[in-house]
């Protein structure tokens, strides 16, 4: 069970959420005029309404898993700040359109907004957590290959980190190749690859080029590294199918 300690306004609760459930923060134009917050159980699921126009739909989601949670972070910026700090003081902002993994137990996500502050504290383990379920508060969330498989934007950038050497990047021939072949689609060109593919991966990620003729592979390669976007789990397992497809790993 994952355990979430959540408040917003002058609401506040703690849910346990079963697998597949969800802790979704929304927009919701149609409460009341006067009333800005509420709450709703939906099949197991915690769902929180803002009556902001601002606030994105949804704003926030965090997934349990079998293992640990997957937050996605669907608020755009509007004059919002989503802020993610670790147990040990350390901060991040994860960028809007990201879906990233919780990797410590007693971590918290806040969205600030103009008019209220969502605060969510999320304990991995939860109070139903065997002693066969692993260490609590360690490692990475294991979110696997599977969960990367509906955008191009987030399984490139998997093949691009999996194939790249720990000091430098793969090249554009290799990694289009690699895509392709994961796809089970005739190569594109270098020019669709780069707008089709290449491109939104950069954007969904927020990443700016200083220059328009940079190698985006290097740029998109840097930043999933140092956001620790992909597990080495997932990465191993992106080599391995790419291997067992007869594409390039080294």
């Amino acid at each position: 069970m994952l355990r979430i300690e959540w408040s917003c306004g002058d609401l506040t609760g703690t849910e346990l959420l079963a697998p597949g459930a969800k802790l979704v923060v929304a927009r919701r134009m149609a409460l009341p005029e006067q009333q800005l917050v509420a709450t709703e159980r939906v099949d197991g699921s915690r769902y929180v309404f803002l009556r902001l126009p601002y606030a994105s739909d949804p704003a926030l989601v965090v997934t349990a898993t079998d293992g640990q949670p997957v937050v996605y972070r669907g608020q755009r910026a509007n004059g919002a700040i989503v802020e993610l700090t670790t147990p040990s003081g350390q901060s991040s902002s994860p960028a809007p359109k990201q879906r990233f993994s919780l990797t410590e137990s007693g971590s918290r996500l806040e969205l600030r907004l103009p008019d209220v502050t969502v605060a969510l504290t999320v304990d991995i383990g939860g109070p139903d957590t065997g002693p066969d379920s692993g260490p609590r508060g360690s490692g990475t969330e294991q979110l696997g290959v599977e969960a990367l498989q509906g955008e191009d934007a987030w399984i490139v950038a998997a093949i691009a980190v999996a194939l790249s050497p720990e000091h430098g990047v793969v090249s554009h021939g290799d990694l289009k190749h690699a895509f392709a072949v994961w796809r089970g689609i005739e190569e594109p060109s270098a020019g669709t690859f780069e707008r089709n593919v290449l491109r939104p991966a950069l954007e969904s990620r927020r990443i700016e080029l200083p220059g328009a003729r940079l190698n985006k592979i290097v740029y998109l390669v840097e930043w999933c590294r140092r956001t620790s976007e992909f597990p080495d789990r997932v990465l191993a397992d992106v080599r391995r199918r790419l291997d067992a497809s007869g594409a390039p790993t080294e």
